[in-house]
């Protein structure tokens, strides 16, 4: 027990040791293969335990051991690759020690010297158990959900479900279409996550899994084989173990039982090696030894994959369809405020009926919209909750993150009670975890590198959250080492991203870390540097018609500030019209409207116009020009100008009149009519009529080009 204990603990220091390695840092490399002779010590040293995971155990080390020296010998082809060899054979020695540890436990006596037959293993052949699922070693030994993560574990499951949802959708949408890229992104992207949240919650098998069908998804991408065929099966396949490994995730949870390692794994797992290295290899083991083998297999997969078109939109729907959770003393209240608005409704119709007076009428209309207001405010406040729970699973990301980088990491919260919509609190999740994650992984130096910098050993990394002019501030700060516009230059040139020579401002060149597939880091690790995440973060965001502002300092550390709505339902609006049109702006972007002078306004280079707002020189943007609306005026002091604000930008927008100002419940424009530039969607107004909501950061873009 001591000897695993240390082995434990040594492969705890070897796993954070390789994550942080590049191919240039031979001294740590030399530290590392110096530990890996510690634990093949430690092998030797145990008496007790399976000995054939005992000889696995030692031959993985020896494996480690070789890739280590031929990397400190010059000998190493890739060194990258050698160094990603060595991080995933001490993964297994971990997983390895795991199992030798619990089934120690399962075999050690009582203390009193009394066998316990209560806890007795049962006896097998070997086969898998009465569900088809466990081998007669795993059902004695396995991870055990520590009561404090239950809550994280589900919330793990409920958001792995969805993204397999996601994959397995796109999949199948890819098997017709193998040249789809942004399909590739999409599927690869669920996978990754899935790995990531894994391997924080010590979910090594699902984690492994996850990791193994990224790493054929990403050779896919790079165009390095073609998703179709055994290698579609082959993801398939991941799909639906990860599926089951979750579902039994869950009742272990639920009952507080040891996780299983599910039979099909290993099988697995070298298929989808095989498949990276060698697609001949792959397929000779793509068929199982024997009939009774495709039986146990099938058993396993409780939701066969669907492949048929049919079952392609079913899943469609599925990841479409999102749910959340309301309290039943809100629906109560709903249902009462329903029932209020149907009497009041009925004694408007009595009035028109009965022909009662104008005051009369006026007075129960008035009535009516009292309760409609209410019964606003009261489905506004069912999708309102508090960021605290987004936040707790940020506090355990950087905790487990900080222990497997090495580093030591002050993290804190404020603001956790700030509410918004539960539809945003459900996404903003997944573009958190990536932020800090590169927060703590990119954005904080080492130990050596803080006292070298002259800097407290242990970095800071902060989460707030604030209400700010109508809308919720997410910041994610820390004091690392900023972010390297030179480099992030130098790499998106590389990469193709920017042409050579071009001249871009700082805040373009920082935004560049957005685009996918750029990543600065200088090594793969299982934590980052694929280019992928930051891309997912601007996609959700502007998903939920937010921005992200970034304000950073080489060596003194980077601010990102994610600026969203309160809900997605309904804003507050002021309605102007241009020509025979209206359109709707945010109140909380309105500064201020005036009447311009001639003297006010200038022309550009006889292209751009400008006017003088308060001493201000602010671009002006003719809306009817932008909408080709007709009718609209032309004349400058005929017209208004409304000036529009959006994190420190200003601009000018032409109208007409502004006729008032209304709450209004967005509409999507739908699909058909995609995308238009400088409008968010739209709102059926009291006439019946639809009138667009204007986008002011994309009208700001507008007039800024």
């Amino acid at each position: 027990m001591e000897n695993t204990g240390k082995l434990a603990e040594l492969l705890e220091k070897a796993a954070c040791s390789v994550n942080m390695l590049g191919p240039a840092d031979l001294g740590e490399i030399d530290g590392l293969d110096r530990l890996v002779n510690e634990i093949r010590q430690s092998l030797e040293a145990i008496s007790s335990g399976p000995a054939e995971l005992v000889e696995q155990a030692k031959h993985a080390s020896e494996n480690a051991h070789e890739c280590l020296q031929e990397i400190l010998q010059q000998a190493a082809a890739d060194t990258a690759a050698s160094l990603e060899t060595v991080s995933q054979t001490i993964c297994s020695l971990q997983q390895l020690c795991n199992r030798i540890l619990a089934l120690e436990e399962t075999d050690a006596p009582p203390a009193d010297g009394v066998t316990d037959t209560s806890q007795a293993p049962v006896e097998t052949s070997g086969e898998a158990s009465t569900d088809g699922t466990l081998t007669a070693e795993a059902s004695q030994g396995g991870t055990v959900i520590p009561e404090d993560d239950v809550p994280l574990v589900m919330d793990f499951i409920a958001e792995s479900q969805e993204h397999l949802e996601t994959a397995e959708a796109g999949l199948l949408e890819l098997e017709n279409n193998p040249g789809d890229q942004e399909t590739l992104n999409r599927i690869f992207r669920a996978f990754h996550t899935i790995k990531g949240t894994a391997g924080f919650l010590n979910l090594s098998d699902i984690s492994s899994l996850a990791h193994s069908a990224e790493n054929l998804l990403d050779m896919a991408r790079k165009g390095e084989l073609v998703m179709a065929g055994q290698n579609t099966d082959a993801i398939l396949e991941s799909m639906d173990l990860l599926k089951k490994m979750i579902g039994v995730l869950r009742e272990c949870a639920e009952a507080s039982r040891p996780v299983p390692t599910q039979e099909k794994l290993p099988r697995l797992l070298t298929k989808l090696e095989a498949l990276a290295k060698d697609q001949e290899l792959a397929r000779m083991l793509a068929t199982p030894s024997g009939a009774a083998d495709d039986r146990k297999l099938d058993d396993m997969l409780q939701e066969p994959s669907q492949t048929s078109g049919e079952g392609a939109a079913s899943l469609k729907s599925q990841a479409a369809d999102d749910k959340i959770k309301v309290s039943t003393a809100r629906l109560d209240e709903l249902i009462n405020m329903t029932g209020e608005l149907v009497i009041a409704h009925s004694m408007v119709a009595e009035d028109i009926r009965k022909g009662a007076s104008p005051d009369a009428c006026w007075r129960n209309v008035t009535h009516q919209g009292k309760i409609v207001r209410e019964l606003q405010e009261l489905s506004m406040s069912m999708r309102m909750v508090p960021i605290s729970g987004v936040f707790q699973k940020m506090a355990r990301l950087v905790r487990d993150l900080s222990r497997k980088a090495g580093k030591k990491v002050d993290f804190r919260m404020s603001g956790e009670e700030t509410e918004l919509d539960r539809t945003i609190v459900d996404k903003i999740a997944d573009p958190l975890v990536h932020m800090v994650r590169n927060s703590v992984d990119h954005g904080l130096e080492t130990a050596d590198e803080r006292r070298q910098a002259g800097k407290d050993v242990t970095g800071r990394v902060e989460l707030r959250a604030f209400h700010q002019a109508g809308s919720i501030v997410i910041e994610i700060e820390d004091d690392g080492r900023g972010l390297d516009k030179d480099r992030i230059l130098k790499k998106a040139v590389e990469k193709g991203i920017v042409p050579a020579g071009q001249t871009l401002s700082d805040d373009e060149i920082y935004r560049l870390i957005f685009h996918a597939g750029l990543s600065t880091a200088r090594t793969i690790t299982s934590v980052s540097g694929r280019g992928v995440g930051m891309d997912v973060v601007k996609r959700n965001i502007e998903a939920l018609r937010g921005r992200i502002d970034i304000v950073t300092a080489v060596g003194k550390g980077t601010t990102f500030s994610i600026r969203l709505p309160l809900t997605l339902a309904i804003i507050d609006g002021q309605i102007v019209s241009v020509g025979d049109q209206r359109y709707i702006l945010p109140i909380n972007a309105i500064e201020q409207s005036l009447r311009p002078t001639k003297e006010q306004v200038s022309t550009v280079m006889n292209r751009g116009e400008m006017a003088m707002v308060r001493g201000e020189l602010l671009p002006v943007v003719r809306l009817h020009d932008v909408f080709k609306t007709g009718g609209a005026r032309r004349d400058w002091t005929e017209s208004l100008l409304v000036v529009v604000e959006e994190n420190g930008r200003k601009c000018c927008l032409m109208v007409d009149e502004l006729l008032g100002q209304q709450q209004v419940v967005i509409k999507s424009l739908g699909q058909a009519m995609g995308s238009i530039e400088g409008v968010s969607g739209g709102a059926i107004m009291g006439d019946g009529r639809v009138s667009l909501i204007l986008d002011v950061p994309g009208l700001m873009e507008l007039a800024m080009n």
